[in-house]
């Protein structure tokens, strides 16, 4: 994943709430809430996580959760404990047994 690249990432902490327009170069870890805009190479929301707004990038991993507006350029896999939920826009999709998907739902050619 993006996490070995020569570029910025960024990781959203345990107990950690961020709000604003993010843009990362690399992957976004997030492990506590981040809130507005983001975009990135790679977001990973672990099962603590939660990304609430507008989020974009090229592979998506969700063990938490992910709501409003879902961008997956390339993957989206949404892990057994995760939830998406919103406008959600993916060019491949993979979900574990558990994992909800719910929502205006778009395939990307």
């Amino acid at each position: 994943m993006a996490r070995d690249q020569d570029y910025g990432n960024l990781l959203v902490g345990k107990g950690v709430t961020i709000n604003g327009v993010f843009n990362v170069p690399g992957e976004a870890l997030v492990d506590g809430k981040a809130e507005g805009q983001l975009t990135a190479e790679a977001i990973n929301v672990t099962a603590n996580g939660v990304v609430s707004g507008n989020a974009v990038a090229n592979q998506v991993i969700v063990a938490g959760v992910m709501e409003q507006s879902i961008t997956a350029k390339t993957s989206l896999l949404v892990e057994s404990t995760g939830s998406v939920s919103g406008s959600i826009a993916y060019a491949d999709l993979e979900i574990r047994k558990g994992g909800e998907l719910q929502g205006n739902i778009v395939i990307l050619k």
